[in-house]
């Protein structure tokens, strides 16, 4: 499902690069040179350094496969420029221009230095010797100390056919890690409301679906122009707390993960959108926006009251956009309400690989073996310590007066150009750290609600069908098949209408292997919780 989808498709194409004395010549095969790093023995012990060398610069060709990426270069944002003085290492970033950029690149062998990728099919295919290096293999001769945990190595190498890991993924902590966590900021599916309009109506209870009807029926009533709730296609799992759904994992009677097609509540999930919709609350145009842009034109000229998106954007993104037209305006996230459900993963999501075509791998590790690092992974993301942001005297981190006005003018994404997901250099908790140091304190709450209340899972995301498989074909249809009844549930006349389409969907998905479909799941879930011990 949409909403089930950790984002993403992304392309690049190949860029040039500065060729720099003292990088290996290896491009191809195992051959690792030592020189300059280590002793002529080659003893991984006798790794002088673990981290790059800043006054040896290099450029490495980077292809980020994220179409939404919203900057098309990093080297000229405060995190690029800072890397960049730490390490001499400058990324030249392509982004994505399709879903199948990648998929031509990989097939042709044409690859830059580093890729970064999400979809599961292409990091199965890029998890391979002859396209990408071990990561272990690297590991052990130039950056012994760089720790990565045997939970974490054997999650990314699920999909290589060899067992070895060729992928660092990003946002990853066991979900054990993740609950004894605190001052993590989740980002997952919610809403997002006009705070300061929330207040002036008596800030009412917003608990259940009779709460937050009513009070769009407020905002629709006292605020005429205004739109009460837009939603974002890229992601509003946030209404799945109406009526109980998980937006991200349904099982069956006995326990098994099966597709949302076969639960319940996604029918009520749906009819309860069509429901919003027949009350005025969502416009017909609202079913037919393909971007962020279109989503969010409301809410820049200050008609939005609600709108749906990731958990980890009000003040980053809304307050800031809406700002320079309505100065009182802010966005704020709505409570969880008393159906709330929803399960989170955490078995990574986007991997960065290093490339048989990368010209220096000795300095590719160190790289990412630097930008693990606690301090410098927060800075990837939020800029210069002590400029940017700091810890407060309990060790969390706190934004500073730089990246605060950008926050509040809402040119964070464009000043900063963050690099920590793209290199893989967050776990789930630092970055989740970074959304509860630029969250308001009633967005603290929420978020200190959702770690308690959330069902954290390392296997889901494993257990989707193998991409080339019959079974994949079948999951995609019916992710097509949703796409296709989306807007026409949403905007159906009357409840008999709905329920009309409603019924030849579910007879189409049957049809189109749904069964099959929720047998695999529950197999995979199985099979992959039993191998990783989780």
């Amino acid at each position: 499902m949409k909403t089930a989808k950790r984002i993403i498709t992304l392309c690049l194409a190949s860029s040039l690069v500065f060729s720099m004395i003292g990088c290996s010549n290896s491009n191809q095969g195992s051959n690792l040179s030592n020189e300059g790093n280590s002793s002529t023995n080659g003893d991984p012990a006798t790794v002088t350094s673990q981290f790059p060398d800043p006054s040896k610069p290099i450029t490495f060709s980077m292809f980020a496969d994220c179409t939404w990426l919203p900057y098309d270069t990093v080297h000229d944002g405060i995190t690029g420029k800072w890397m960049q003085e730490q390490t001499g290492v400058t990324i030249d970033l392509t982004k994505a221009t399709d879903s199948e950029q990648l998929n031509l690149l990989i097939s042709s062998g044409d690859l830059p230095d580093l890729v970064m990728a999400s979809s599961s099919s292409k990091l199965t295919n890029l998890s391979s010797s002859d396209l990408c290096w071990p990561l272990d293999e690297l590991i052990n001769k130039y950056t012994p100390d760089f720790k990565v945990s045997d939970v974490e190595k054997k999650l990314n190498a699920f999909v290589a056919e060899d067992g070895q890991f060729y992928m660092l993924k990003n946002e990853f902590n066991t979900a054990e890690d993740i609950k004894k966590a605190k001052n993590v900021g989740p980002n997952f599916g919610q809403l997002h409301m006009r705070q300061d309009i929330y207040e002036k109506l008596g800030s009412p209870a917003i608990k259940n679906k009779v709460d937050f009807v009513s009070l769009l029926t407020k905002v629709k009533a006292q605020y005429p122009d205004m739109v009460p709730l837009t939603i974002n296609p890229r992601e509003y799992s946030g209404l799945s707390q109406l009526v109980g759904f998980d937006p991200v994992m349904s099982l069956d009677e006995n326990g098994n993960y099966i597709h949302y097609f076969s639960d319940p509540k996604y029918r009520e999930y749906m009819k309860t959108i069509n429901e919003l919709f027949r009350a005025g609350f969502i416009t017909a145009e609202n079913f037919t926006f393909t971007s962020d842009e279109q989503t969010f034109q409301n809410v820049v000229a200050g008609k939005t009251f609600m709108i749906t998106h990731y958990a980890g954007n009000d003040e980053q993104t809304f307050t800031g956009q809406v700002k320079p037209n309505i100065p009182e305006a802010r966005y704020e996230q709505v409570p969880l309400m008393e159906n709330w459900k929803q399960t989170i993963p955490v078995s990574g999501w986007a991997a960065m690989f290093i490339t048989k075509k990368n010209k220096d791998p000795q300095t590719a590790i160190k790289m990412l073996n630097w930008a693990k690092q606690k301090d410098n992974s927060v800075s990837l993301a939020n800029g210069v310590k002590g400029t940017d942001w700091d810890y407060d005297a309990d060790g969390n981190v706190k934004v500073l007066e730089r990246r605060a006005a950008a926050v509040t003018a809402g040119t964070v994404e464009n000043d900063y150009k963050a690099l920590n997901f793209l290199l893989s250099a967050d776990d789930y908790i630092t970055i989740g750290n970074g959304f509860y140091a630029n969250a308001t304190e009633n967005t603290r709450k929420i978020f200190d609600d959702t770690l308690k209340r959330a069902n954290w899972s390392n296997v889901l995301t494993l257990a989707y069908p193998k991409s080339g498989t019959d079974i994949k074909i079948k999951y995609d249809d019916l992710t097509s098949i949703e796409a296709e009844n989306f807007a026409k549930l949403g905007t159906a006349k009357s409840e008999v209408e709905f329920n009309k389409i409603f019924d030849a969907m579910i007879v189409t998905a049957e049809k189109s292997g749904l069964k099959e479909v929720n047998e695999n799941l529950s197999k995979n879930y199985k099979d992959a919780s039993n191998k990783l011990g989780l």
